[in-house]
């Protein structure tokens, strides 16, 4: 393998590995690859690495600058035109750059669209125009442009093959936090959210098995399988849900054992980091917490203090549903403390919010509320949608142990909408169980019931029986008060208001028309008989 000339983030020689199996494993088939990042120098060297790989393996490389006509399709085309070798049906892989050159002004005001309104454009209704290119085609793009992709492009980005972020290495840059520090269980957003489909990335692994089953590329294959196996569980979209937790487990510790058979620590510490994620959100908390010590302690033997940040914040989450509440802030105060001197802003951000629900859970509401507040702020500024809400959230339990269970509605409804946004369909559930919480403690038990009842159909359909037990009691309740308030009778009140006009029939309409035709007529007829 072509080392990179510095020493590279652990989590992008991670992303790199991925990248060129993603490469050599779809050759003969369009394979669409996003990849965001930042740093032009890492860019450039990791596209010279890439090359340099796959000339070795027989698989010619190609480049593309977007330019004044930012269409990729047409610089396929032209790039066609020119090669004997692709005319010939031979391998390849395209590397497209200078995305992020394109202007977002109109350089003329007569100009319908900007240069990157029109890349959006072409990238959107570019389908059909690709399925001559069956090569993988690595789309570079900075992190804005990343971001507004999904919206702007959306059926481009439903058929890509893959998408990959690299974090910035530059001294000054602060790194973007891969591992979820979320206190409450979610899947790896920043990750699962741009993985393949789970029957593509089988038959990636079956073919790449049959073909070589020791090969290198199989442990990062595993890992992903791992993350769509947990992504699916979340989405609520898993067809055997027992089945495929067993899968998603299995699929994690089969790349942590290869990855330690290759003697990777810093590939196999981020998948003992998912797969202590993933314990987390099914609530088995001491294999969470064995996963994030083990990986904890590679972090700490490889110097690694951004992993080993990510680590302590993972491990003070399980400690937190243990109920050690204390422990929980001892180990986040850790990790803030290494995350403000790496200049890790979203791990900042993570591990304020974290610290603010410790201490709520300790009964400090309003130490809670300053951190999770100070955690918004950043989640915000950086676009972070699923920590935005997570922390909404937070503070709406704040207020609502406060007593001020309006102000919390309002807060678990913004976070509500953004979770259902995301296809977070765990967190959608605990904010519509959180918010009827605070419905029936303002007297609203009708609508209270209606929330409870939407919660326990998102449990349901996610396999998480504990929480539908918790509906199924909630609604109970309500059901025992709702009648009563039914039957009290409200005072009658004299209404001031105008009344409302009821609307006319048909025929009243036209008796009304006629009417005032007849009317009018009298008038017309009266005028000129008076000026005769």
């Amino acid at each position: 393998m072509v080392p990179l000339p510095d020493d590279p983030h652990p989590q992008n020689e991670e992303t790199y590995d991925q990248l060129i199996s993603l490469i050599e494993n779809s050759q003969g088939r369009l394979a669409p690859i996003i990849v965001a990042c930042d740093d032009s120098h890492l860019r450039q060297q990791i596209v010279m690495r890439y090359e340099a790989e796959t000339r070795q393996a027989k698989i010619r490389p190609y480049r593309i600058v977007l330019g004044q006509e930012p269409s990729l399709r047409a610089g396929l085309v032209a790039l066609k035109q020119q090669e004997t070798q692709l005319q010939q049906g031979g391998t390849a892989v395209f590397t497209v750059t200078g995305a992020e050159l394109l202007l977002r002004v109109k350089l003329n005001p007569q100009d319908e669209q900007s240069e990157l309104d029109k890349f959006f454009g072409y990238l959107q209704w570019t389908r059909e125009g690709l399925r001559e290119f069956p090569y993988s085609i690595v789309l570079w793009v900075t992190e804005r442009i990343f971001l507004e992709m999904r919206r702007r492009a959306p059926d481009f980005w439903s058929w890509r093959k893959a998408t990959l972020r690299f974090a910035d290495e530059s001294p000054q840059a602060p790194s973007i936090s891969i591992a979820t520090n979320q206190l409450q269980p979610t899947p790896n957003n920043s990750e699962a959210e741009f993985l393949p489909p789970l029957p593509e990335l089988q038959a990636e692994i079956a073919e790449l098995t049959a073909k070589d089953p020791d090969s290198p590329g199989l442990a990062p294959l595993y890992d992903r399988l791992g993350q769509v196996y947990a992504q699916r569980i979340s989405q609520g979209v898993a067809q055997n849900l027992e089945q495929e937790r067993e899968q998603a487990i299995a699929a994690f510790q089969q790349a942590i054992t290869r990855y330690h058979g290759q003697n990777n620590p810093a590939a196999e510490m981020w998948t003992l980091i998912h797969l202590g994620s993933f314990f987390e959100s099914q609530s088995r908390y001491p294999e969470a917490i064995a996963c994030d010590e083990k990986s904890l302690e590679i972090a700490r033997a490889i110097a690694d203090r951004y992993s080993e940040a990510a680590s302590l914040g993972n491990l003070g989450i399980a400690y937190h549903f243990l109920g050690q509440y204390q422990r929980a802030i001892d180990v986040q105060q850790q990790s803030l403390k290494i995350k403000r001197e790496i200049g890790d802003r979203q791990g900042e951000a993570n591990s304020l919010g974290n610290l603010g629900i410790g201490y709520h859970s300790l009964g400090q509401y309003q130490r809670a509320i300053d951190l999770e507040q100070q955690s918004l702020e950043i989640k915000r500024e950086i676009g972070d949608l699923q920590g935005e809400a997570n922390y909404l959230h937070s503070l709406g339990n704040a207020y609502h142990d406060l007593g001020q269970y309006q102000r919390a509605i309002d807060f678990y409804h913004l976070s509500l909408e953004i979770f259902h946004e995301v296809g977070n369909r765990h967190y959608e559930a605990n904010a519509l169980f959180t918010m009827a919480r605070s419905l029936a403690k303002l007297g609203q038990s009708w609508e209270a019931k209606q929330h409870y009842q939407q919660a326990k159909q998102l449990y349901q359909l996610l396999g998480l029986e504990h929480n539908v037990e918790k509906c199924n009691t909630a609604i109970y309740g309500l059901n025992q008060i709702i009648p009563a308030q039914q039957s009290i009778r409200a005072p009658k009140v004299r209404d001031e208001s105008p009344p409302v006009p009821r609307p006319f029939s048909r025929k009243r309409r036209q008796t009304i028309l006629l009417s005032g035709f007849l009317v009018g007529l009298a008038v017309v007829l009266l005028v000129w008989w008076l000026m005769r």
